[in-house]
């Protein structure tokens, strides 16, 4: 009881001990997400490829760089991008889930570039000033519970003209999602109200203004995209993956899923908005 009660007075978005030991103790739960992803987007590009796209064009590909990712998870970033990395640059992975860095080792253990992986809290970085060139923090930020502390370490670590590439989404993103939950579970916390749910979050809306005070320039790219979902099965397994997955009792379970192949067979699709972009900060 006094763990959820802790929960509902942070909410699980930025519940570290929750998202630590339970939401990312291990890569299941994202996969489930990113696969609904992967298949159902109407952006034909590649995501990945796509931040990777920004990284190149700020740091070029033939000098030497250090680029340290924080919130790694499962290294997709780099695994998407094994193809492309420069030769001359030094990566370093780190994660706050041991899991994470474990399924990152895992799933680069056989790539040609050499990576350096550490567990590692964003609030805290164990690394020395004017470390880096890059610092990536791919949809991680809102998961903070002191963004301004993290802020400022991530700017610590930067060299002079280094930069921050910050991904994250809008109050839309995925809004169709918590409108199942606010129908079908409203017990869940992703039933309340999205507004005051992402008002103290990291968000497209708001987050240039928390980035300024702590860089003084930046600027963000919008990726376009949406779901057109088809299949019942990876929706619930996403449904499911969520903070509040596991709350879906049986019965509404299989109410959502016959209001989901009741939309999907008189609609041709589920379709879901997407609200994505990417934050460079100097």
């Amino acid at each position: 009881m006094a763990q959820q009660e802790r929960r509902n007075e942070t909410g699980l978005g930025t519940d570290q001990e929750y998202l630590r030991n339970e939401q990312y103790r291990d890569a299941s739960n994202l996969n489930a997400r990113i696969a609904l992803h992967a298949q159902y987007s109407v952006n034909p590009g590649n995501w990945h490829r796509w931040v990777f796209d920004h990284l190149l064009a700020s740091l070029g590909t033939t000098a030497p760089r250090a680029v340290l990712e924080i919130g790694c998870g499962p290294a997709y970033l780099w695994m998407e991008n094994m193809d492309r990395i420069p030769a001359r640059w030094e990566a370093t992975l780190a994660d706050f889930s041991e899991g994470m860095i474990a399924a990152a080792q895992d799933n680069l253990a056989d790539a040609d570039h050499r990576f350096t992986y550490q567990v590692a809290d964003a609030q805290e970085l164990p690394f020395a000033d004017a470390s880096f060139d890059a610092v990536i923090a791919n949809h991680m930020l809102y998961h903070v519970p002191d963004r301004p502390r993290a802020l400022a370490q991530i700017q610590r670590v930067l060299r002079p003209e280094g930069a921050l590439f910050a991904a994250t989404n809008g109050v839309d993103h995925t809004k169709e999602i918590d409108e199942l939950f606010e129908q079908f579970a409203p017990q869940s916390q992703m039933a309340g109200s999205r507004r005051m749910r992402f008002s103290d979050s990291f968000t497209l809306e708001n987050g240039e203004a928390q980035l300024r005070q702590v860089f003084s320039s930046v600027t963000l790219d919008i990726y376009d995209d949406a779901l057109v979902v088809t299949e019942v099965d990876p929706l619930m397994a996403y449904l499911h993956s969520t903070g509040d997955g596991a709350a879906i009792t049986e019965e509404q379970d299989h109410a959502l899923r016959t209001y989901l192949t009741q939309r999907i067979a008189a609609d041709g699709a589920f379709r879901v908005t997407k609200s994505t972009g990417l934050f460079m900060a100097r």
